[in-house]
């Protein structure tokens, strides 16, 4: 991940543009990367039986728009999901977007597309979405992981005629993935923001996972604050706000992840969760958690940025309330408190990691 880090960050300082205006593109539907989106999972037993399911009535009101992930197609146009489960998030009367994943990522991206888009695939996707009363999807894995995987240019082309295939209506939401390390951003060959400017209604910036868990340097993986670079470095929300400013991405259209997992390095299991926190099951000396004070500050840092913001994962929160706070959803309470102006939210269980840390 490290070795990663440096590679992607001395390539995109190659190739940094500068755009003051950022403006371009149409308004419709722009207000709708100001809301506040959250991804939702679902039948996560499924994944760990030690994991507890969180069941969409029981999403927070909060919530003004449903991202559905667990959602794919492969290939050959063949969709994987779980109808039943889509059926009990649509019926929650909200917008619901499905992340757009093909089976092998990246890599499908380049055998699918073609110069004049992929109609067919594009068309069983709509032809599913309207009959799943589908608001819209958000295209994932336009950039190649850090796997080693080779970068096809031919990906950032060829996505925009299909992209234009995907507008299964005039009112259809369009949100696109967009990797949150400088070469991504400033290569026009994996994201031409001119272009697609026009066609999305909002970026979801990644700004998750954005390092490795380093618990004596910060309590998480992606911190705001930006940090110099050297021994201690570590990719930071502002950083990353900084490139966007550099390139020609339309900044109203922005809106930034913020993570909901804790992460024990120690532990092999795929999920961690803040209700495993809360019971004490996880190992304190191995553990990135943040605070309710980190995770206020990150929905501070999107309204200060004039962005929305996109909750991963909702089933990862205190969904019980197990740490016996004012409210079930500690972190994403805060989240919220600090998007739209309240106040931290304390609560002395939830808040177990007590070092004190330079970054935010």
């Amino acid at each position: 991940m490290i070795l990663c880090l440096v590679i992607f960050y001395l390539l995109g300082g190659s190739k940094a543009t500068n755009n003051t205006t950022n403006t371009t593109g149409s308004t419709e539907n722009s207000s709708f990367s100001k809301s506040i989106m959250c991804f939702f999972k679902g039948n996560m037993k499924a994944t760990d039986s030690e994991l507890v399911d969180l069941e969409p009535k029981d999403i927070p009101c909060e919530c003004e728009v449903i991202i559905y992930s667990r959602f794919s197609i492969d290939k050959l146009s063949v969709i994987n999901v779980d109808e039943v489960s889509l059926k009990a998030v649509v019926d929650l009367n909200k917008p619901v977007l499905l992340v757009l994943q093909r089976e092998e990522a990246y890599t499908d991206w380049g055998i699918i597309l073609g110069p004049d888009g992929n109609a067919k695939d594009a068309k069983v996707l709509c032809d599913f979405a309207t009959k799943n009363n589908v608001s819209g999807f958000i295209v994932e894995n336009l950039t190649p992981r850090c796997e080693f995987i080779p970068f096809d240019e031919k990906v950032g082309k060829f996505i925009i005629p299909y992209i234009k295939q995907l507008k299964c209506n005039p009112d259809f939401i369009i949100g696109v993935a967009v990797n949150a390390y400088p070469s991504s951003i400033k290569c026009k060959c994996m994201y031409n923001f001119v272009e697609l400017n026009d066609l999305v209604t909002f970026y979801e910036i990644r700004t998750t996972l954005l390092n490795t868990c380093n618990i004596t340097i910060y309590n998480g993986q992606s911190p705001i604050t930006k940090v110099d670079h050297g021994d201690n470095y570590m990719l930071g929300m502002e950083e990353v706000a900084s490139f966007l400013k550099e390139s020609e991405i339309c900044l109203t259209r922005i809106a930034y992840d913020i993570e909901l997992n804790p992460i024990d390095i120690s532990s092999k299991l795929p999920y961690n969760t803040y209700l495993q926190v809360c019971r004490g099951g996880l190992n304190m000396s191995s553990l990135c958690v943040q605070t309710t004070t980190n995770f206020y500050d990150k929905g501070k840092f999107a309204l200060e940025q004039d962005s929305g913001l996109i909750v991963r994962d909702m089933d990862l929160d205190d969904i019980k309330n197990d740490c016996g706070c004012s409210s079930a959803f500690a972190g994403f309470k805060n989240i919220v408190a600090g998007f739209r102006g309240g106040s931290v939210i304390p609560c002395k269980k939830f808040d177990v990691q007590s070092k004190e840390y330079k970054l935010k």
